[in-house]
């Protein structure tokens, strides 16, 4: 599956969160965005 861009507005303290997690992760913070959407929607799936 290809990657492809989406544009979305957030909170400017929740961006600088998810900014400082993916520091501390050492990864990015769309890999970040990624994991999350993906388990939020498998864990939302029947």
């Amino acid at each position: 599956m290809g990657k492809k861009k989406f544009t979305t507005t957030l909170d400017s303290d929740l961006i600088k969160q998810l900014k400082i997690r993916a520091v501390q992760e050492n990864t990015s913070v769309a890999s970040l965005l990624e994991r999350l959407v993906q388990a939020y929607l498998k864990s939302k799936s029947l």
